[in-house]
């Protein structure tokens, strides 16, 4: 029987291109960065949808978004999920291209990505593609809006997906903290209600029920006058222009009013309350959310923004200090929350640790002083002043996103912001209102309040039906709340002092373009490497100043790498204070242990970064161990070694194969050094550390050379190590044996079952590693299509490159809510096999695209200065002092012949690791055997 196809516009087509040649309206008057080259402009087609077109002659590639100004809020009662079932069914088939993976497999090949989310008030679709092919793309994403066909085939079929989407989260300690959350909603709220969706709620019992109603939901929201887009490409504003005409004119604009949710998210009557919520993981956490007026209109002024910053601040007289300090939480966060048309929210999430957990009613407490202080002191100008001096700093020096986000943030943009402030909303600080601060600040009241208390073992008396989530929901007492109207004013609880790390000096450092890459200068001391590179290109006044403490210890077992972890822990701890300003200011640093010892990256503004760098260098050396720090830290790497059993099942999967393949410690051999590791071991093996390292260091940005000699000078004096040689560990990779299969099989609680087969590569040559890389973007999209979208397997299926170090591989990786891993595998092997035959078969035409699409992924552009960093730093640690990875793998893939990828294939499927699980009871083995 064939099934009718739905086509929207169809009729209309022609009728509406005749119309559409001179019916525009545009506009300019667009505020943007400095920085910002690109060239703006907007338009509103005829039809009503909203466009604006961004042209970037200098672009690799090209993206777009559109965004419809309706989400899951707009559920019918009795079809939970069904704007999110939409997303998924458009990108299955449209009149012009009716293939299902059509869309997937263009975009793939060209260099590209694609995606789409629900939310509660929107839809967004997505996709980044090679410059050279905007066109083509979006021929095929405008279709979506056009003529869908929603055939009843996968409509049947996608409903699965988005059941094996929900079923691979409900063990997602976030969604049943929310889920458990909406119980307490007003029930006339959207946000109160299921929206994922999942097979009872997608029901397709009729034949041809759920397809109606899908297309009824589409016809009645999916409206151009409901649409924002926006398009990134090389093209001149003009050609865009006709590109937009030429693609989007044809949506049909059905006058669709805008859902308004105008209900209170909780009825006022309910208020306070209080849910204790049970979790999965072994966390605590404390939220405090209070109703407030709708935030939108303020958005000059940002009273909810200026509120979160003064209370989500870490440094001295912060809320954080003193818990910390009181050994009660170890994080603190504060956000507005979703803005509707009557009402937004302003949100504080509090990580507890267990003796916290035990004060929670003297943390909301403290909260609500705190508060107090801000009632008594206000929001003065000058904090005000600082907040816009660097608002307006980050805005003036910003640095370009990735086209994919950056349309996906200005199609959002559009739908809240007049258009002037399309690009710089974010960012405007224009009025200091007092008042309105005041207004904002009042609803922040104990009487106001939903308090929330998240843990692993609470007592609770209701199951939510979604995700199981265990909870309970009760009024607070007069007598709590009279306790926290009383909170006095403590002294160690103030607003902010300003920030000494705010940069002053914005000037570039005079220099050529003549320097291409890093180049070695001369340190005088053996074992300590500098590389220099100053930058011209983005021409910004920042820099990235990288340095690495390289150490054979760090090879040595889970005890060392217990020890580091918790070395590094400790000194982000010590300097949290510090780092907070320096982050407000647009100066980050992170400090973290890896297999070969320990690293730091410091970037951003260049002015203050010596002040830093001296400030962790110096700590790293002589780190404050106290003993109350050292229980706070390893408390919360204990939570993080026992929680990673509670990860979804294809993660835990990955870190195992890290596990076996780089012969790092287990995640058990961890938990248990972990569990009596003590401060006497830590500082012995902070000395033991110094002893003898190896130091590289990059610099990279607005920095001069005698700079850059300057800052190491300055770190070696301050990290003063005892000696520095050339003494990095090396990384061995374990080569899997030719014709046979590793298998380890792993106990997950889960629903899901799960399977990762990693195909090796059998050496490292630049050939082998081109090839593997090519292979993988010439599979990854049948791959998809075949598993997930023809076989259901499960929402959770992607194959993707899975080089370590230098070793070549190609990981397969299936996450499913109904099909053992003995199916799973059955199914990825036969289509490896499947796939060989193809491989032989496909045309030159085509493997020249896939090889141009591979290339431009390995030569993609970096737009942001630490982009460019991360890759000279990859290379540095990979001992490629002629940074040139780049250049020889793309001499090596255009090289490269249909016999030659036919021939590397049969060697890495000659090379097998599988991994998976079976769920509970399964016993941890690990066996081998003969490649089927």
């Amino acid at each position: 029987m064939r099934t009718e196809h739905f086509s929207l516009g169809k009729l209309v087509t022609s009728l509406v291109v005749v119309f559409c040649a001179a019916s525009y309206s545009y506009a300019s008057d667009i505020a943007k960065s400095q920085n910002d080259t690109r060239d703006y402009q907007s338009i509103t087609l005829e039809n009503g949808l909203s466009v604006l077109l961004v042209s970037d002659p200098d672009t690799d590639k090209a993206a777009a978004s559109l965004n419809v100004n309706i989400g899951s809020a707009a559920n019918p009662k009795n079809r939970a999920g069904l704007a999110h079932f939409l997303e998924h069914m458009l990108f299955l088939g449209t009149d012009k291209y009716p293939e299902a993976g059509e869309y997937q497999a263009f975009i793939q090949s060209h260099g590209g990505s694609h995606n789409a989310f629900t939310a509660l008030k929107n839809t967004n679709y997505f996709f980044d593609i090679n410059a050279d092919d905007l066109e083509p793309a979006l021929d095929r994403f405008s279709q979506f809006f056009i003529a869908p066909l929603f055939s009843e085939e996968y409509t049947d079929r996608e409903r699965h997906a988005v059941h094996s989407e929900y079923s691979a989260k409900r063990r997602d300690d976030g969604r049943r903290t929310y889920a458990a959350t909406q119980q307490s909603m007003n029930p006339a709220h959207p946000a109160s209600r299921f929206a994922v969706g999942n097979l009872d709620t997608l029901s397709n019992d009729k034949e041809g029920s759920l397809r109606s109603d899908l297309i009824k939901f589409y016809q009645q929201y999916y409206s151009a006058n409901q649409m924002n887009l926006v398009i990134i490409g090389k093209q001149p504003l003009n050609q865009l222009e006709s590109i937009a005409q030429q693609y989007f004119s044809t949506i049909k604009n059905t006058k669709a009013q805008t859902f308004i949710i105008d209900e209170p998210q909780f009825k006022p009557e309910d208020l306070p309350l209080e849910l204790a919520i049970k979790t999965l993981k072994d966390t605590q956490s404390l939220s405090l959310s209070f109703p407030t007026q709708a935030n939108l209109p303020f958005w000059k002024s940002k009273p909810l923004y200026l509120l979160s910053s003064l209370i989500g601040y870490e440094g001295e007289g912060s809320l954080l200090a003193l818990l910390k300090e009181k050994g009660w939480a170890t994080g603190l966060g504060a956000s507005p929350g979703q803005s509707f048309a009557s009402e937004s929210s302003f949100h504080i999430q509090i990580s507890l640790t267990p003796e916290g957990l035990k004060h929670t009613d003297n943390i909301v407490s403290l909260f609500f002083s705190f508060i107090q202080s801000i009632k008594k002191e206000g929001i003065s100008q000058a904090i005000y002043n600082e907040e816009k001096l660097l608002n307006a700093q980050q805005f003036r020096f910003l640095a370009e996103q990735e086209p994919i986000h950056y349309v996906t943030q200005l199609t959002q943009s559009m739908q809240d912001f007049p258009q002037k402030n399309w690009l710089n909303a974010p960012y405007l600080l224009e009025q200091y209102d007092l008042s309105a601060i005041n207004q904002f600040t009042q609803a922040i009241r104990p009487d106001n309040m939903v308090l929330s208390v998240k843990a692993r073992n609470l007592e609770t008396n209701f199951t939510e039906a979604y995700y199981d989530s265990e909870y309970s929901i009760n009024k607070i007492s007069a007598n709590r709340i009279k306790y926290w109207q009383q909170a006095e004013l403590i002294n160690s609880l103030h607003i902010r002092n300003a920030n000494p790390f705010i940069a002053e000096n914005t000037n570039l450092q005079p220099g050529t373009d003549n320097q291409l890459k890093p180049i070695q200068l001369d340190t005088g001391k053996p074992g300590v490497t500098l590389w220099q590179h100053q930058d011209t290109t983005f021409k910004v006044p920042k820099a990235d100043l990288y340095f690495t403490l390289l150490t054979p210890l760090a090879r040595n077992g889970a005890e060392v790498t217990t020890g580091l972890n918790l070395y590094t822990d400790m000194v982000s701890d010590e300097l949290n204070k510090s780092l907070y300003d320096a982050g407000t200011a647009g100066l980050s640093a992170r400090i973290y242990a890896h297999q070969r010892g320990i690293s730091v990256r410091i970037s951003g503004f260049d002015d203050k970064i010596e002040v830093l760098s001296k400030l962790i260098a110096k700590t790293l050396r002589k780190p404050e161990l106290s003993q109350a720090r050292f229980k706070r830290v390893l408390q919360a790497y204990q939570e993080q070694l026992k929680n990673s059993d509670k990860d979804k099942p294809y993660n835990q999967l990955f870190r195992v194969s890290y596990e076996v393949l780089m012969h790092n410690a287990s995640l058990s051999e961890l938990q248990k050094t972990a569990s009596n590791y003590s401060l006497e071991q830590l500082s012995s093996l902070v000395d033991e550390l110094f002893k003898s390292i190896e130091v590289r260091i990059l610099s990279h940005g607005n920095l001069t050379a005698s700079q850059a000699k300057k800052l190491t000078n300055a770190l070696l004096q301050e990290l003063q190590p005892i000696q520095t040689a050339q003494v990095a560990p090396q990384i061995d990779i374990l080569r899997l044996e030719e014709s046979s299969v590793l298998t380890k099989t792993l106990d997950i609680e889960h629903n899901d079952s799960a399977t990762i087969l990693y195909l090796q590569g059998d050496n490292l040559s630049t050939q082998t590693r081109a090839a593997t890389a090519l292979l993988s973007e010439i599979l990854s999209a049948p791959f998809y299509t075949q598993l997930r979208t023809e076989q259901q397997l499960g929402y959770i299926v992607f194959a993707t490159p899975m080089p370590l170090r230098k070793v070549p591989g190609i990981a397969f990786i299936v996450q499913s809510p109904t099909s053992p891993p003995k199916v799973i595998l059955g199914s990825i092997r036969n289509f490896l096999n499947s796939f060989r035959s193809q491989l032989k078969t496909i045309p030159k035409q085509q493997i020249a695209q896939f090889k141009s699409s591979v290339v431009a992924r390995i030569n993609a552009q970096e737009r942001q200065l630490q982009e460019l960093s991360n890759r000279f730093w990859q290379e540095i640690d990979q001992n490629n002092t002629k940074f040139d990875t780049q250049e020889k793998l793309t001499k090596a893939i255009n090289q490269l012949t249909n016999r030659d990828l036919v021939n590397i294939y049969d060697k890495l499927l000659a090379r097998q690791l599988v991994l998976q699980n079976t769920g509970a009871g399964a016993k941890l083995n690990l066996t081998s055997d003969s490649a089927k």
